[in-house]
């Protein structure tokens, strides 16, 4: 605002100066109506006013979004108010300060009925209010709204530079107390300052105090009135009698102000967490409403000792005890500067390094991005070994929580990118080895982990609370089991309200308490719950909440104990609560850390009720300590017995960031403390069976799954072992024969074509005592493929052979293609499948099958050429992979190439555990029986022309270029010895072709690209335990599973069957004495207490299933 420079020298008519940095204090309008109008364009109705008056708007992050939302929602709130409430007189609404803001021709466009009987007017520096005026009379839907417009002829004051029926506009400096009487009775027959709830060493403070210095526009007041008591004094001693004053944060929760569902709609505007700086925002800006009537302005406020909003079911009470903690003098803060920027991050997560004094925080919001690093401290004087942390590979993220289990390792669950990109990953850390587990049924980010001991000496977690979404609070308690994975825990009584960022502390065994934490509307929970797992007959029954009110807490602590986003901890027998936020906002130094003491040790019994008092602890400091700001900071008790803070930051709206740059140590006094406590350099873990493979999905850095182990066998033992385990593993390195160097499309033609086959009809052979006629079969399938192929397209649906045996003969390529089979020798290590062997199969395809099979046998695949991208699931994950009744085929696709560069993806469905392999000619895999598998390649496409291979969805096109169908991939043409287990017809057992316009879309694209392999499958169980299964196929079942089928098949018979047949005689002979009966009897059970008696058996296998 270059025009503004001289005004420092000018002086008004009444011989006051412009203030020197008035020029400045007028500029600020500038940015401040460019982030409303970015805020107006997001949140507010039209029509829109700011955009007519912002130079240069400007897209600004979702906290300061919501931030000046809330500041200009406050104001429309108070304003309504007074609007609304009935009156004789006529209403004038007095802007000080109004800089540019829009606000009475808001009103007048929107609620023009309601401000029929109102005047508005807006006063500010008279330089700035000349320009506003021109922007005025400059906008149409601005200068429309006005009536009788009178400009600068008021009794000759050139300062009324716009006066209407409905509005003024008034340049006057707000010092000059004499002149703004006088203009304001011209124009028709009252100031507000944000204010600072804490000291000059809050960060958020310091960071918004040195903004506006900068700027050349310091806030002198912020310290002068620094909470309501100075606020109320100050008006009262300016003559009014009545004062109302609210932060805004306080505001926000008010439901006079808004009520919980338009705090919810909120959240469906922008994907939005910061809610720490939205709090802190919030709680540097007051409303404060001063009035003189007797009638109060706004709606009477129910005055409760609860948060009447929190609709909670406990309560704590408050004492006029002293709020002070009489040990705090025995306990020090220890500060140490870190190199580097390391430590700069927040909502990150601590846990300790196994074996070691020591402390890890992994991940966090940092300067810039996420962080995907570990940050370690540990005293100086350690010389053990370098740290093992989380690996890159883990993926950054913030909003995660890492859990120390009873055993000693420890956890890693959730967390999120952004609000819009929560994660489910979980991960184990078990001696210097991070280890992907189960992932969560769905994302969540905010939650809550506690470690809990089960049944049989096992080491859970239980996890409570968290956001699955920028929308939704996650509703389930999940337990995880390490064999099982995660499952819901029911609540058996009193379940709180969902909340995410809560206290969830576990205090002895198995049980704790649970408080604060923040609901779906974004208001702070104020109850206060004991919890209990639940274990009877060592079975696991639910989680049990009981609600106390055995806080004793002062007047000054109680409100600042309910809080979201904080930490815990002890010291000595003290339970600390750190930081976060609370109710009234950003938490005074005096409060920040809150000591817990009292009878924890019976609190196991929920018979008796114990007793908590609630006090602060103020930690000593010497001069040179600063103040850690304790918003998404991360925290952990070391071996030692003391309490690391490390990390902590946010961004502090538009005035910058902040960030904590080293370590706190909380300690003893009298202890002492024994070394300074330093950065140390870490290695990351090595993640087990990744070697150097990359991702399945390619170039994304978060993990899809479990990586398969690579392992060599050297020996029979070696493979024994391995089968034993029935685990998938891949064996590189391995010698079965010369196919990996001569099976090339050429090679397979010369050897299969150089002699003619005989053409018989037909695709599909019944059983017949003549083995060669199927072989003969098999020849001239093979053939007729080989015939036809140049270059495999990557939407070929090749039909493969299918005849039926009802024996179970062992078998080998020799036998069906002697010319090839002596390419292929099974190695020396497997010498012990030769007596089990149930049938080997020639793939040879494009290598992709992207919808899931499995086996009943075990599979041993030989990868010959190609490499292939494969995953897998294990056979609990039969129940979530779509697979029809007794199909061994599912009908879900997990693998899909419509994204970016038609890239293969991976898609799991949820509740699965999807294992990643990359398996190269020269490997092989292990598949044991009934793990589901499907398979994409790992080739580069080229552009280039070239007659391609044209099939039964290939096309080619004018160039002889091939056409792929985007959601049709194809599957194996597998040629097998024994056709009872060939591959089934196609890849998708519903497959009748392109059913939306996306798979109709073609793409000119030539593929070379060839997969072969060879899958040994090996019973591993008596040849009685297996069935050869009545389906197209013929492939063999387990006898158990079929058996049970035709079970199920005569249950649902007995309840259906007519007991019609059962009553003839009787009916007959009724009616051979010549009376009829009357009909009292049905003849079957109606269908809804069918459906209800099956349903009741169908629990009872389950449990019967779960108790296995």
């Amino acid at each position: 605002m270059g025009a503004f420079e001289d005004y420092g020298n000018s002086t008004s008519d009444d011989g006051i100066k412009l203030e020197r940095n008035a020029g400045l204090l007028m500029a600020t309008n500038n940015a401040t109506i460019a982030y409303k109008a970015s805020t107006e364009r997001l949140y507010l109705p039209e029509p829109h006013f700011y955009k007519l008056i912002a130079k240069h708007p400007i897209q600004t992050s979702p906290a300061i979004n919501r931030g000046y939302w809330l500041r200009m929602r406050a104001i429309e709130w108070v304003v309504r108010q007074f609007l609304e409430k009935p009156s004789g007189q006529k209403k004038v609404i007095v802007n000080l300060g109004c800089g540019y803001d829009p606000l009475p021709f808001q009103w007048l466009a929107r609620e023009k009925p309601l401000c029929s009987n109102t005047k508005f007017i807006d006063v500010d520096y008279e330089p700035l209010m000349e320009t506003k005026r021109e922007m005025i009379f400059n906008q149409p839907d601005m200068k429309g709204l006005l009536h009788s417009v009178v400009t600068n002829l008021i009794d000759g004051e050139p300062a009324v530079l716009v006066d209407s029926q409905e509005y003024s506009a008034l340049g006057c400096d707000l010092r000059n107390l004499r002149k703004l009487g006088k203009l304001l009775r011209s124009v028709v027959d009252l100031e507000d300052k944000p204010r600072s709830p804490d000291q000059p060493d809050n960060a958020f403070t310091s960071k918004m105090t040195s903004y506006y210095a900068k700027q050349g526009t310091p806030l002198r007041s912020v310290f002068e009135y620094c909470g309501q008591h100075t606020y109320t004094q100050r008006f009262r001693e300016a003559g009014f009698t009545q004062v109302q004053y609210q932060n805004l944060w306080e505001l926000w929760a008010d439901s006079r102000f808004l009520s919980p569902s338009q705090r919810m709609a909120l959240d469906h505007v922008e994907p939005f967490d910061a809610w720490e700086e939205f709090a802190l925002y919030g709680s540097h800006h007051c409303l404060v409403v001063a009035h003189t009537q007797m009638d109060p302005v706004l709606p009477q406020r129910l005055m409760s000792r609860r948060n009447s909003d929190a609709s909670d079911d406990s309560d704590m009470s408050a004492r006029t005890s002293s709020p002070n903690n009489p040990e705090s003098h025995l306990t020090v803060f220890r500060y140490y500067k870190a190199p580097g920027n390391l430590c700069e991050r927040h909502h990150g997560s601590t846990y300790p390094i196994p074996g070691q004094d020591a402390i890890a925080v992994y991940g966090g919001q940092g300067p810039t991005s996420c962080r995907a690093t570990s940050a370690v401290c540990r005293p100086r004087y350690l010389r053990d070994e370098t740290p093992t942390v989380l690996p890159a590979e883990v993926g950054a993220r913030c909003c995660h929580v890492c859990t120390a289990m009873n055993n000693g390792d420890n956890i890693l669950v959730g967390g999120r990118a952004l609000p819009s990109q929560p994660m489910r990953d979980c991960w184990l850390q078990k001696g210097n080895t991070w280890h992907r587990i189960h992932d969560l049924p769905e994302p969540r980010y905010r939650c809550r982990v506690v470690p809990v001991t089960l049944p049989d000496n096992v080491f859970g977690a239980v996890c409570l609370g968290g956001k699955t979404g920028p929308t939704k609070v996650a509703t389930d308690i999940l337990l995880w089991q390490p064999t099982k994975g995660w499952s819901v825990l029911r609540a058996l009584k009193n379940q709180p309200v969902p909340r995410f960022g809560p206290n969830f502390i576990r205090l002895g065994f198995n049980h704790g308490l649970f408080f604060g934490g923040m609901r779906q509307d974004g208001v702070i929970c104020q109850d206060f719950w004991r919890w209990r797992l639940v274990i009877r007959d060592n079975v696991v029954m639910g989680i049990s909440f009981r609600p106390s009110h055995a806080l004793d807490a002062s007047a000054g602590a109680y409100p600042w104990f309910s809080r979201f986003g904080a930490s815990y901890g002890f010291v000595q027998d003290n339970l600390l609560i750190i930081g976060g936020i609370a109710k009234g906002g950003g938490i005074p130094k005096t409060y920040e850390i809150l000591s817990l003491t009292g009878s924890f040790s019976i609190l196991h019994d929920e018979g008796k009720e114990f007793s908590l008092r609630v006090t602060s602890l103020e930690p000593l400091r010497e001069p040179s300590c600063p103040r850690p700001f304790l918003i998404g900071h991360s925290t952990h008790r070391t071996q030692s017995g003391m309490f690391v803070i490390i990390g902590g930051g946010a961004t502090c709206f538009h005035y910058g960031n902040y960030f904590n740059k080293g370590i706190w140590v909380l300690h003893d006094k009298e202890a002492g403390i024994s070394a300074d406590w330093v950065i140390v350099p870490t290695r990351p873990s090595i993640l087990p069976g990744s070697g150097s493979e990359p991702s399945i999905n390619g170039g994304d850095h978060l993990p899809d799954g479990f990586l398969i182990k690579r392992a060599m066998m050297n020996s029979h033992d070696d493979f024994q072992t391995a089968l034993r385990r029935a685990r998938p593993i891949v064996i590189p390195r391995l010698d079965f024969g010369a196919c990996t160097r001569l099976w090339t499309l050429d090679y397979l033609k010369e050897k299969m074509l150089s002699e003619q086959p005989p053409q018989p009809e037909g695709g599909v052979l019944q059983d017949g005592p003549d083995h060669t006629v199927e072989s003969e079969q098999v020849k001239t399938s093979l053939h007729r493929y080989l015939e036809g192929v140049d270059v495999i397209s990557s939407d070929f649906y090749p039909q493969s052979l299918t005849t039926t045996t009802s024996t179970l003969p062992s078998a080998s390529l020799m036998q069906n293609l002697p010319k090839i089979a002596p390419d292929f020798q099974l190695p020396t290590q497997m010498n012990v499948l030769e007596n089990h062997i149930h049938a080997t199969l020639l793939h040879l395809s494009n290598g992709i099958s992207a919808f899931p099979r499995h086996h009943v046998t075990g599979t041993v695949l030989f990868q010959a050429q190609g490499v292939k991208k494969l995953v897998l699931f294990p056979p609990s994950d039969l129940n979530e992979l779509a697979y029809p009744a007794g199909s061994t085929n599912s009908n879900m696709r997990v693998f899909s190439n419509t994204g970016p560069g038609h890239k293969y993806s991976l898609h799991p469905p949820p509740r699965t555990r999807p294992h990643l392999a990359m398996l190269k000619a020269g490997e092989a895999l292990i598949i044991p029986p009934f793990w589901s598998y499907a398979h994409v390649p790992h080739l580069e496409r080229s552009k280039s022309g070239g007659q391609v291979f044209n099939s039964v969805n290939g096309e080619t096109n004018s160039n002889g270029v091939a056409t792929r169908r985007l959601s049709h991939a194809g599957s194996d043409m597998s040629v097998s010895s024994l056709s009872s287990v060939s591959e089934s017809t196609s890849d998708s057992p519903s497959y009748s072709g392109p059913t939306d316009d996306v798979q109709d879309r073609n793409e000119p694209e030539r593929v070379s690209h060839l997969d072969i392999a060879i899958s040994v499958s090996f019973r591993n169980l008596d040849t009685s335990k297996y069935v050869v299964r009545t389906t197209p196929t013929s492939d063999i079942g387990l006898a158990a599973y079929e058996d049970g089928r035709r079970d199920i098949d005569r249950i649902l018979g007995r309840f259906t069957c007519s007991r019609r047949q059962s009553n003839i005689g009787k009916t007959n002979e009724s009616n051979t004495n010549g009376r009829a009966e009357p009909r009292t009897m049905l003849d079957d059970l109606p269908k809804d207490i069918t459906k209800a008696l099956l349903e009741r058996l169908g629990k009872e296998l389950l449990m019967k299933a779960e108790s296995l």
